[in-house]
């Protein structure tokens, strides 16, 4: 066993005071040590060999046993006897004929130059002249072209061992000239071993949890756990504890992720953000904070996936009770997405000038996945749109099932009395529970909901939104009372939230509340919507618009969901209780007070009247300003006159040619209204033509 050095020597660090002597104290890397032993136990030792690994693996530590085995003054063995002079030499980096070569430094081409000359000599003391070039991904372009004859055929007696940490910088014509080792990093259990080895021989207290967590910190690499002890020992004389070690390492405290956690659990921001601001206000490395999280969240996807909570948790010690306490508590979902969100944010921390504001934005992102995917997630989601489903294979009957025959109607509302339950007279070969009887009760208005009118999808135009209806006929009807069977099976009306109100009422909150009100708040293209509306009525909560004939476009926009939403609770305001808005189509009446002003000089009104008003004299001096107001065509809007047989009649405008489809189209554009202004006639392209510098701008409120 390999001991520190004599008192009378300078102090050398652990990683080389307790550097392996013999191949039988590598540690971990067994698949190397192997090959090397039969190597010189058969005398078939090759002149290149190339090792490659991470940091602190044992790549220099092998190339001096190996050189140390060929030179040792016993013979060439599977282990070196360790105390021979040329032994000695090697452990302490004197000997002639083992050259260690930084290639970081010594990278160029002049010194791959000397060596190569001097390769040339044979060793001074030794069987062997042994080159270690450390680093040797370092070297240039030149350099390896240089080194590429003598590494494929050496003189006798030398051999080449070259380490990196990159291989893959290595050109292939190198890797190609040498036998090939790759050193993986060290498990936990290995180095803590080896750790508890250093510190008994020692005489350094230390517990076994401070040990798992140093090599958990090394993540692989000896070098860097021996470089850890030394701190520890340094900083806590010949005993430390576990807490001590966390202030030395800058890490922070297993309750401090387990309390994260628990807030986000909880949804109690405030207290996850007070603890993000103790670990940041400690001075406590946010990088290692992360990955310790990263850690915690890891072993418990492991446990929570089946995994054996003794080997899973055999390396953290310290976090095992606080992980025990959440196993379960976590979806699977929602851990990936958190591992997610944590590994973004580490990437994204070391280059930031905030990195608190950043974690505490994840925080907040922990929580949210938290609360979307735990309630969210797809099995409840999927349960949800099941029962939904049920609910409406249950009211969406088919038709057949909803034909109730009349007799059975009359039956059930027979059997109904004051606070009694319905029940089937006839229960013979009637399968429906009495869960089901509601529903036979409510055939009637299921059938009126979804039965289509006789007249299919044609017969739809005119009519209103449920509940209103409508004959079809451009005129408007209130929607009939439930009849009485409905009534005494149970389907009482919602009550009244408020009485009727009357129509100067209505007028009023219209003209001097909500119209007013929507032009103060800017909402332009709602007060457009509405200008040419008026309010038809409101009661048992439904507040009814009525639109002109052919307003289909305004009545769509008004419905829109935004829109609607917005004037309902406009009208919430005005009237003290919710309503529902509905917007239906008829014929207005001539009387109409929300008729439009009169529309000044030199402005012509051309509108399409019935047969009957052919014959009428329009009268257009009561209006001011309208002059020469004339009927543009007669009949139904669907028919207009025949082309080629339009021209200037009596006080008729008449066009010909192609120009009578511009006009039927404006006109049905227009619901059969147009208004010409100038002096230019209708037929003329210089009407049907304008600028947008023409139009005018909207006026400020």
């Amino acid at each position: 066993m390999s001991t520190q050095s004599p008192g009378n020597r300078p102090y050398r660090a652990l990683y080389r005071s307790w550097r392996p002597q013999f191949f039988s104290e590598v540690v971990g890397q067994e698949h190397v040590v192997r090959t090397l032993q039969n190597a010189l136990t058969t005398g078939r030792v090759a002149h290149a060999y190339l090792f490659c690994g991470l940091r602190g693996t044992g790549k220099t530590t092998m190339a001096k046993l190996l050189a140390k085995a060929l030179n040792c003054l016993e013979g060439i063995n599977p282990e070196p006897c360790g105390r021979c002079r040329s032994c000695l030499e090697v452990m302490d980096g004197r000997n002639m004929d083992v050259l260690e070569i930084d290639a970081a430094s010594n990278r160029g081409i002049d010194e791959i130059r000397d060596l190569r000359d001097k390769a040339r000599y044979a060793a001074a003391q030794n069987r062997f002249k042994v080159y270690i070039i450390d680093e040797v991904h370092m070297l240039t372009n030149e350099a390896f072209n240089a080194l590429l004859k003598i590494l494929e055929e050496p003189p006798p007696g030398v051999v080449f061992i070259l380490a990196t940490t990159e291989v893959y910088k290595l050109p292939l014509t190198v890797v190609s000239r040498c036998q090939r080792f790759d050193f993986h990093l060290l498990e936990g259990k290995q180095v803590v071993e080896r750790l508890r080895e250093v510190a008994h021989g020692m005489d350094f207290a230390i517990e076994e949890e401070t040990l798992y967590l140093l090599a958990r910190q090394a993540e692989g690499s000896m070098r860097d756990a021996l470089g850890l002890l030394e701190q520890c020992r340094a900083y806590g004389g010949e005993k430390i504890s576990y807490g001590e070690v966390l202030e030395i390492l800058g890490l922070t405290a297993p309750e401090v992720i387990y309390n994260l956690l628990q807030a986000v659990i909880e949804g109690n921001n405030l207290s996850g953000l007070a603890a993000i601001n103790e670990v940041v206000s400690k001075g406590k490395d946010l990088q290692r904070f992360l990955r310790e999280m990263i850690l915690y969240l890891r072993l418990l996807i492991l446990l929570q996936s089946g995994g054996d909570e003794e080997k899973t948790l055999q390396d953290v010690p310290g976090l095992k009770p606080y992980l025990l306490r959440h196993k379960n508590k976590f979806n699977d979902h929602v851990l990936l997405e958190m591992l997610e969100i944590l590994q973004d944010l580490t990437g994204r921390l070391k280059n930031s000038s905030q990195p608190s504001f950043l974690l505490e934005l994840a925080f907040l992102r922990l929580g949210r996945a938290y609360r979307f995917r735990n309630y969210l997630s797809p099995e409840t989601l999927l349960s949800r749109l099941e029962e939904l489903e049920e609910k409406l294979q249950l009211v969406g009957l088919r038709k057949e099932e909803l034909e109730v025959p009349a007799e059975e109607v009359s039956a059930l509302g027979d059997t109904v009395k004051d606070g009694d339950t319905v029940k089937d007279k006839n229960k013979t070969g009637n399968k429906r529970e009495s869960g089901t009887t509601d529903i036979i009760n409510k055939t009637t208005n299921i059938r009126e909901v979804f039965q289509a009118p006789e007249g299919g999808r044609d017969s739809l135009k005119g009519q209103t939104h449920f509940p209103a209806a409508s004959s079809g006929k451009g005129e408007f009807q209130e929607p009939p009372e439930p009849p009485e069977s409905e009534r005494t099976l149970g389907l009482e009306p919602e009550p009244e939230q408020e009485q009727e109100l009357e129509s100067e009422r209505l007028r009023e909150i219209w003209d001097k509340e909500l119209l007013p009100e929507i032009k103060k708040q800017r909402k332009h293209n709602i007060y457009a919507l509405l200008q040419d509306g008026r309010p038809f009525s409101c009661k048992k909560g439904v507040f009814t618009i009525c639109l002109p004939l052919g307003y289909s476009f305004h009545k769509g926009r008004i419905e829109a969901t935004h829109n609607k939403k917005y004037i309902e609770s406009l009208l919430k305001n005005l009237l003290g209780y919710t309503v529902d808005l509905r917007v239906i189509l008829q014929e207005m009446p001539k009387g109409d007070y929300n008729k439009p002003e009169p529309l000044g000089k030199n402005v012509r009104e051309i509108n399409t009247v019935g047969k009957n008003a052919q014959d009428k004299n329009l009268q257009s001096n009561n209006r001011q300003g309208i002059t020469n107001t004339q009927p543009f065509y007669s009949g139904n809007k669907n028919k207009p006159p025949n082309k080629n047989s339009m021209d200037k009649g009596a006080g008729v405008t008449r066009l010909s040619g192609d120009d009578d489809h511009f006009i039927r189209e404006m006109l049905d554009l227009f619901n059969g209204k147009l208004i010409e202004a100038g002096g230019e006639e209708l037929k003329s392209r210089d009407f049907w033509s304008f600028s947008v510098d023409s139009v005018p701008s909207e006026p400020d409120d």
